[in-house]
């Protein structure tokens, strides 16, 4: 008699269709840049400018990208992926290899970051997307389980992206690191482009100005919790780099990461793997395990050796968390508007990093307090959440 391991049986099942085979191969590739943009944006402007002008090019392609892309998602869903993408693509070619030209000429400052945001206002929206991609093409059963592996695979990708354009940069040249970053983001748009559905019919009026996130009161709350969790999330980042920094380690705030993402990538193959009990898990209660590990590292941190231990497990929920939010954006989302849906998120989530690198830029001095408060945020969000639950149901 053979028995499936409950843990690995859900993956079996979502990686023996052909279709989402493909489709996670797709999400690796689209994942990979993510990972890689902001040091390859660094290592080629500060090729032939300061560091301090790198920094800026850096921050206005972020910008550009937070911007638009609530804007690049409504699109998406009213003129389908296949019309959006492709545009979307040739711009961001375009401004991207225009900055390289002008790192290469020595252009002012200005122009280097000016062309910056012009790539991150037209940066296919390829998150999103494949979010979509994954609820409409997995069975209801799995769908959890195939936001989990999109957390692993960001997880993973978040550690190898960087690694790998370094070591591009180091082998080969910055702008190898770029070409590599656009080689993989073209093969993943040209795929997402050739799945997509038509869009929808409209089947009512929509209201003039009025996005998904305005006209439901459901993603308005998981909107958020999606900000909580991400402002935890860099704050945690800054206040473990912080601390180590007083220690007088600062070499091993890559290793605490390192160890804080190999949580995060075990919990969620762990609690994706199990289809049933990751649903019964509610988003609530992900929050709960994931604000109770933060509180552990926060008390680790009054004495730094202890975060070695305490890291991984602040981890363990936190992908599983991700999960959940963005399955449950993707059930939320109206008919039509599934893109846009995701696409709030990206952007909230965005914003939410900005202020938790803020406030824990702030509380630097005393790291634990910093943790503290990404705890805090994260028992936010869980409430927001159990309240949201009760006026649903």
């Amino acid at each position: 008699m053979t028995v499936v391991d409950p843990t690995t049986g859900s993956y079996r099942r979502l990686l023996a269709r052909p279709d989402l085979r493909r489709l996670a191969i797709t999400d690796v590739c689209a994942r990979l840049p993510q990972g890689m943009v902001s040091i390859t944006l660094l290592l080629v402007a500060s090729h032939h400018a300061s560091l301090s002008a790198a920094g800026a090019v850096v921050g206005g392609y972020s910008l550009g990208q937070a911007l638009t892309a609530p804007l690049r998602g409504r699109l998406a869903d009213r003129h389908g992926l296949r019309a959006v993408v492709p545009l979307c693509l040739a711009g961001y070619l375009t401004a991207l290899l225009g900055l390289a030209l002008a790192v290469d000429r020595t252009a002012p400052a200005a122009v280097l970051t000016a062309t910056a945001v012009l790539a991150g206002l037209l940066t296919p929206p390829l998150s999103p997307a494949l979010r979509g991609l994954w609820a409409r093409g997995t069975p209801p059963g799995l769908r959890r389980t195939a936001f989990a592996l999109d957390a692993v695979i960001f997880d993973l990708t978040a550690i190898a992206g960087p690694a790998l354009a370094g070591a591009l940069a180091t082998t080969a040249g910055p702008y190898a690191a770029l070409g590599v970053l656009l080689a993989l983001t073209a093969t993943a748009a040209a795929v997402v482009a050739a799945r997509s559905a038509p869009p929808p019919a409209p089947t009512a009026p929509r209201p003039p100005g009025r996005s998904a996130a305005q006209r439901f009161p459901a993603p308005r709350r998981l909107l958020v919790t999606a900000a909580l969790t991400n402002l935890a999330l860099t704050a945690t980042e800054v206040s473990l780099t912080a601390c180590v920094r007083q220690a007088g380690a600062l070499w091993a705030a890559g290793p605490l990461l390192a160890a804080l993402s190999a949580g995060s990538i075990a919990g969620s193959l762990a609690l994706g793997g199990r289809a049933a009990g990751a649903r019964r898990a509610g988003l609530p209660l992900l929050l709960t395990g994931y604000a109770a590990g933060l509180a552990l590292l926060a008390a680790a941190a009054l004495d730094p050796p202890l975060l070695a231990v305490a890291a991984p497990v602040a981890g363990l929920f936190l992908g599983s968390t991700l999960a959940a939010l963005f399955s449950a954006a993707a059930d939320a989302a109206p008919r039509g508007a599934a893109i846009e849906a995701q696409s709030w998120v990206n952007t909230i989530m965005s914003g939410g990093a900005s202020a938790g690198a803020a406030l824990a830029g702030g509380l630097a001095p005393h790291p634990p307090l910093g943790l503290a408060l990404a705890a805090g945020c994260v028992a936010l969000g869980a409430l927001t959440v159990r309240g949201l639950d009760r006026s649903s149901s």
